[in-house]
């Protein structure tokens, strides 16, 4: 590598938000000095491991990678709330599919997400929340499921189960009574809306609303007549002044929107490289669930959903055990690499629930 190159990939595992005991495990399986901190020796220790095992040897500890290392290690089974050890404690764990046009070996997509779907509920998730409604409702050719759709329409939902989607297709669409009738058509009655515009560069306005108080009143009583729940949800950040501001907004819009519950998405803006006003992230997280409490009550629920490898998939969870539902978003596709997946690969259909909820239980 060229120094530009290492210096390149270093910079991108710090900004991928891995907790120091995932950086070193990492670093005992490549060979690399475990002192959970990167540095070009962990990465140039990587991209040899890389190339051993056929990836593309950057150095960069993504996704896929980092769903190779950790393949055998964390697939196993957890109790499930209520059962021995009682890992869940008073936290249900539901659990979020991706609705993507893939092909697997053998599967035509739809009987792909029949398989995560199954193996989900089989696992004691009491919800399923797909990802996107765009995907899901739209088809939107090339980008799309053109299977998910129809899919949905056909299957029998158990009478303790919900079907949810995450919404952030553009409000015109979101508003209009055809995008409703679509998702009543496909058996879901929890739509979750995208409130904030996602930040994960500091340099940007932290809080920025993608709705109007106008719109949010629209989609409020549109969505109760059809009697389909909302759930608002928002990308924050360790930030005492963004906290401030989303749960400032979150009072009126939670009310506008007739809203059964306030869920935050903790991806790469929940790190602690935004931390402002706090010494540490269980700090923020302490502060961030006691606000959202606040701002919620005692009628609506908390909910957190993120991607499977984050910390606060994991034992090592701040803001978590705060929360009344989990939603680790198991994706069961390699969707932004393009290629098709292995129906046992860690990413896939076969594996992936599995690895997401049992995460998801250490959190809890």
């Amino acid at each position: 590598m060229t120094n530009n190159q290492l210096n390149g990939s270093v910079d991108y595992n710090r900004r991928r938000g891995y907790s120091r005991s995932d950086i070193e495990f990492i670093q005992e399986l490549v060979g690399a000095t475990p002192d959970g901190a990167w540095g070009p020796e962990t990465v140039l220790r990587t991209a040899e491991w890389q190339a051993a095992h056929k990836l593309d040897h950057d150095g960069r500890v993504g996704p896929s990678t980092y769903a190779l290392m950790r393949a055998g290690a964390e697939i196993r089974d957890t109790p499930k709330s209520g059962e021995e050890n009682n890992l869940a404690g008073s936290v249900s764990v539901g659990c979020g599919l991706a609705a993507y046009d893939q092909s697997f070996p053998g599967h035509k997509p739809e009987e792909a997400m029949q398989v995560a779907y199954d193996m989900a509920l089989k696992m004691g998730a009491r919800e399923v929340r797909f990802w996107s409604s765009e995907w899901l409702i739209q088809n939107i050719g090339h980008k799309g499921n053109l299977y998910s759709g129809p899919w949905l329409e056909g299957i029998t939902v158990p009478p303790d189960v919900v079907i949810g989607a995450w919404i952030d297709d553009p409000i015109k669409a979101v508003t209009s009574k055809a995008f409703v009738e679509r998702l009543q058509a496909m058996h879901i009655s929890v739509a979750s809306l995208m409130i904030n515009r996602a930040n994960t560069t500091p340099s940007k306005v932290p809080w920025d609303l993608r709705w109007t108080r106008k719109e949010l009143e629209t989609v409020g009583k549109l969505y109760d007549d059809a009697g389909i729940e909302i759930v608002c949800t928002a990308w924050p950040q360790p930030n005492q002044a963004q906290i401030d501001a989303m749960c400032n907004d979150m009072t009126w819009i939670l009310e506008a929107t007739h809203s059964t519950a306030f869920e935050v998405d903790t991806e790469s803006n929940w790190h602690r490289r935004f931390l402002r006003d706090f010494g540490t992230m269980q700090e923020a997280g302490k502060v961030l669930g006691h606000e959202m409490r606040i701002v919620a009550g005692d009628c609506r629920r908390l909910e957190q959903t993120t991607y499977t490898y984050h910390a606060e998939n994991s034992s090592e969870a701040v803001l978590a055990p705060y929360m009344d539902r989990l939603l680790p978003q198991a994706y069961s596709v390699r969707h932004r690499d393009h290629v098709v997946v292995e129906w046992d690969d860690v990413l896939g259909p076969g594996q992936h629930q599995r690895l997401a909820m049992n995460r998801a239980r250490q959190a809890a």
